[in-house]
């Protein structure tokens, strides 16, 4: 018998199973993709000869994990343009301020009271909005203003080569010991004090089971409160009623590849975001190096739901068309590559990343984390303690505390 057996191998996962084998516990990851990474997606796209990112792209924060990754970070502070009034407008000095008002926003209220009441002009008014929404995949009538507040004042930074360089140590040394297994879906856990027993199926549906003394858990908090979802036997009765303060926020991703990056203009060549309030896809930002013709396209929370009604492709034409003046079908003829990924379609991950409802509960966090008769143990993004959810540094973060957690009980 294993002594622990990691589900995820995401960045929680993957940094937890490493600290794991690090300190020679006898440990299994698996993973139910035929990939690690989880939310962490780095491809190679060969005609643009560049790493673009289906998943996770931008560091937010402070580094503690990631710095042990050495990883080179491009600044994303470049102009904010925005379609007003017909126009693409420098709101640069207009999108700081906001960002500077929500981070000094307090009360109890939601974001969308803070809306309603704070001292904004209309063009901050809808920047703000737009912002909150699509940053926290969320409607602002769902997440306190003081969520919101703590989040910001952090540096847009972008991985150079790939988020999954902030895994493929943890991977490698993993592989290496044979202690990483792919496409196994876990389906139940047996469990009771110092004993799990996890059913689960191999990618030709064949029924397998794994013992382990402990069990870690990795999954998003969206697959742990589906009813389809993992089933654990007896049930998570410490984190039922947590788990109802949490939503996952939908997120949909356009990439597209064009001929020629015609954007690069005179009057846009500094431009890192251009942003559109009310259209299909609302947030769009440059490829790295500047002169990469790629945009990539961001619609989260609501954008994100009223996608699902129509075709997406065609909103993320019709959007990127609105914000420089040009017909669909120009942009249409420069198009040489499409890539569409909606996170709230994957079944393993079921959204992008997790917020809290208004009003839940001080302890909530902790008792997301907290293990249950020191047998299942628990991280991922959402069970940071640190304030850095939703992050793949705060991801990685859990995954280490929760392998010390584990290592204590052994």
């Amino acid at each position: 018998m294993i002594e622990a057996l990691v589900l995820g191998a995401g960045a929680a996962g993957l940094r937890a199973g490493a600290e794991l084998l690090r300190k020679r516990v006898r440990v299994l990851v698996v993973e139910a993709r035929d990939r690690v990474g989880g939310r962490v997606h780095s491809v190679e796209d060969r005609e643009l000869g560049r790493v673009v990112e289906l998943g996770a792209e931008f560091v937010h924060g402070p580094r503690v994990e990631l710095k042990r990754a050495k990883l080179k970070l491009e600044e994303m502070d470049g102009r904010q343009m925005a379609l007003l009034d017909g126009g693409l407008r420098d709101v640069t000095g207009q999108f700081r301020s906001v960002i500077r008002k929500l981070a000094g926003a307090r009360g109890a209220g939601t974001a969308q009271s803070w809306l309603a009441t704070a001292n904004l002009d209309d063009v901050e008014r809808e920047l703000a909005r737009s912002y909150i929404e699509g940053f926290f995949a969320a409607p602002a009538a769902f997440v306190g203003i003081e969520g919101v507040a703590n989040d910001q004042g952090m540096r847009t930074r972008r991985v150079v080569g790939g988020y999954d360089r902030a895994l493929r140590g943890h991977a490698d040394a993993l592989r290496a010991a044979g202690a990483l297994r792919l496409c196994l879906t876990v389906e139940r856990v047996r469990w009771r004090k110092g004993h799990v027993a996890v059913q689960a199926r191999t990618v030709s549906g064949a029924a397998e089971e794994i013992e382990a003394r402990r069990l870690l858990v990795t999954l998003p908090v969206s697959v742990l409160a589906a009813t389809d979802g993992v089933g654990f036997d007896p049930p998570l009765r410490g984190k039922r009623e947590a788990l109802s303060w949490v939503r996952t926020g939908g997120v949909v991703k356009a990439l597209l590849r064009f001929r020629e990056p015609f954007w690069l203009t005179r009057a846009l060549r500094k431009a890192d975001f251009f942003h559109a309030p009310g259209a299909p896809l609302p947030t769009w930002w440059r490829g790295s190096p500047r002169e990469v013709p790629l945009l990539t396209g961001w619609a989260g929370g609501p954008a994100a739901e009223r996608l699902k009604e129509g075709d997406r492709l065609a909103g993320a034409l019709e959007s990127v068309a609105r914000i420089f003046g040009r017909t669909r079908h120009e942009i249409e003829s420069l198009v040489e590559g499409v890539r569409m990924v909606d996170w709230s379609e994957d079944p393993f991950a079921r959204g992008a990343y997790a917020y809290e409802l208004a009003g839940s509960p001080p302890d909530l966090l902790p008792r997301l984390a907290a293990p249950e008769e020191e047998t299942l143990f628990f991280a991922g993004e959402a069970t940071s303690l640190t304030g850095r959810g939703g992050t793949v540094d705060g991801a990685l973060e859990t995954g280490l505390r929760a392998a010390k957690q584990l290592l204590q009980t052994l």
